[in-house]
């Protein structure tokens, strides 16, 4: 029985985590708003104890902050901030491209980068700005799969949900097809094993959102308009 209560409650509190994630990307949860677990609590029809462990998991992923004996709180988007996750992704992603590169020279198999690609297409295809900007962050997450390192996997899964974000904050400002295209061409440096062009393709492709992304996030007019998307549902 007790093991069948902890198993319940770990699958409420990564749904719990889902809802909120979703609700803080897609602007539902403003920055620096709190959330509270009591009324989360309510609206999620849950009990306390998922929603605490998915906010400690959305504390890790930085989407939140807390603090002892405080409500959580929605992470802002600052100049800082900005600027910070990239050069993180600078320095992480353009290694694991040429890593990448370098294992498919070696015989790795590439498939799974093509099959993320797809998916990323088809999203873009259908104009869903949520599923495009998950399905870029999952592209550049199988890169690093690809690049086959267990501790830049750990390292990288920690920006990426900021990642995904970022991505859909700034994806009404910025051609998801031309974002596809630099893709396109990162696979093909990967899948043809030529390490330094995938490295530099990685790093332009990456450098080239950032002004974007600091004008697009920084803009309070871009910022008022996210849509309300109600009070956020989980079944179970």
């Amino acid at each position: 029985m007790t093991d069948t209560l902890v198993a319940t409650d770990e699958s409420l509190a990564a749904q719990a985590y889902q809802t909120l994630r979703r609700g803080i990307i897609v602007g539902r949860f403003e920055e620096g708003s709190a959330l509270k677990e009591h009324r989360l609590a309510a609206e999620l029809q849950v009990s306390r104890i998922p929603i605490r462990a998915a906010i400690a998991r959305l504390d890790n992923d930085g989407f939140v902050r807390t603090a002892p004996r405080r409500s959580a709180r929605v992470e802002g988007w600052t100049d800082r901030s900005i600027n910070e996750l990239f050069d993180v992704r600078l320095s992480l992603e353009t290694l694991a491209a040429r890593r990448a590169a370098q294992n498919v020279l070696r015989g790795a198999d590439s498939t799974r980068l093509d099959a993320s690609l797809d998916f990323a297409h088809g999203a873009v295809a259908d104009g869903d700005r949520l599923a495009i900007a998950e399905a870029h962050a999952r592209f550049h997450d199988s890169i690093v799969d690809v690049a086959d390192s267990s501790l830049l996997s750990a390292l990288m899964r920690a920006v990426l949900g900021r990642m995904t974000w970022l991505f859909y904050l700034t994806g009404a400002g910025r051609d998801p097809a031309v974002q596809s295209h630099e893709h396109d061409e990162l696979l093909a440096a990967i899948a043809a094993g030529n390490d330094r062009l995938a490295e530099s393709l990685a790093f332009s492709h990456i450098e080239k959102g950032r002004e974007p992304s600091l004008s697009i996030i920084l803009d309070d007019s871009t910022r008022s308009a996210r849509r309300d998307e109600g009070p956020p549902r989980m079944a179970g």
